[in-house]
């Protein structure tokens, strides 16, 4: 399939990477990107979407961070399809196009975080029957970081790597000590769990459109815009703030993947956003001093914010060339 090659590409702080999202990221998806469904293990419809390139080509897995969908990989999806390579990702439970868990489908919620490591095994497996046993890479951004860490490290799976994008293993408290922060979420979830249905974390609600100028994820006007009218015109993606579990469910799991990233067998690369606003970066660096592996890779990316693949092209680019570049060695394409 001929695609644009990667210096047609716009700059992203230059007006023509707008036509260029509109007539070709958005082209390629509507007409070669495929959206499916699977049934997880208590019954929830999940929702995943994906592109196959070959039935030889190596593929490239996406776990996406808490409130995102696989559309918000568009861009990456086209990039990758022109490396030769096939792409995935999955809806977590909870978000995306994936099927709500409570009430009000504008809460993060889960109700115990093995549920998504869970759902993401089932999922690969999903996908060594649809697209078979080639190479396979695992890209994993914030919650889906820590998803993937658990997994790797607890579950028989098939990929050869794994690359971590500003990995959920510690969560930001701001000027609130970290022990007191979870001490709160605790007796919150609680209450959620035994006394009354979820309920928003203190400040949290529905969701709502940030400004540009308000937003601590990207430097990227382009990309911010463009992922944030994909929500704005998809009502059913929309997700608000997480409520009391899910936040007591995600201190418990990025201290659990703490402990596990150096069971991984497989070689990792992460990365760390040098001014993440959203991720802690303190959990990541005592993965870093745990693990005693050779083939365990850090990166740090100065000054760039938490949504490293929605970020400026030059804080974007050393990452998607490390997934590409990772992707051809184990692949040998």
């Amino acid at each position: 399939m001929k695609q644009p090659d990667k210096q047609q590409r716009p700059a992203d702080d230059t007006p023509e990477w707008q036509t260029f999202f509109k007539t070709q990221v958005k082209l390629f998806w509507e007409q070669h990107v495929i959206s499916e469904y699977f049934t997880a293990f208590d019954g929830i419809q999940l929702h995943y979407a994906y592109y196959q390139h070959s039935a030889e080509a190596p593929l490239v897995v996406i776990a996406p961070g808490r409130i995102e969908s696989a559309l918000k990989y568009e861009e990456l999806f086209l990039e990758l399809a022109q490396q030769g390579f096939s792409v995935a990702a999955l809806d977590h439970r909870g978000q995306g196009l994936s099927a709500r868990l409570t009430q009000n489908p504008h809460q993060g919620h889960v109700e115990n975080f093995n549920d998504f490591v869970r759902d993401f095994a089932d999922f690969s497996d999903q996908l060594t029957r649809l697209l078979g046993t080639v190479p396979k890479t695992l890209f994993s951004h914030s919650m889906g970081g820590t998803i993937a860490t658990i997994y790797c490290a607890t579950y028989q799976h098939p990929y050869r790597k794994l690359i971590l994008s500003a990995p959920m293993f510690s969560i930001e408290t701001g000027a609130v000590p970290y022990w007191l922060a979870r001490g709160v979420v605790a007796v919150g979830a609680w209450l959620n769990r035994y006394v009354a249905k979820p309920w928003y974390f203190f400040g949290m609600g529905d969701y709502q459109a940030v400004p540009f100028s308000d937003n601590v994820l990207t430097h990227s006007q382009q990309r911010y815009q463009a992922f944030r009218s994909a929500y704005d015109n998809m009502t059913e993606m929309q997700l608000g703030g997480p409520t009391f579990n899910w936040l007591y469910e995600a201190v418990s799991a990025a201290m659990k993947a703490q402990k596990l990233a150096n069971d991984i067998s497989i070689p990792v690369l992460l990365f760390q956003a040098g001014n993440d606003k959203v991720v802690s970066a303190s959990g990541q660096k005592k993965v870093l001093e745990m693990v005693t592996r050779d083939d365990f890779k850090y990166e740090k990316i100065e000054g760039a914010y938490h949504e490293l693949m929605m970020e400026a092209d030059k804080f974007r680019q050393p990452v998607l060339d490390a997934i590409i570049q990772e992707t051809r060695e184990l692949a040998n394409v």
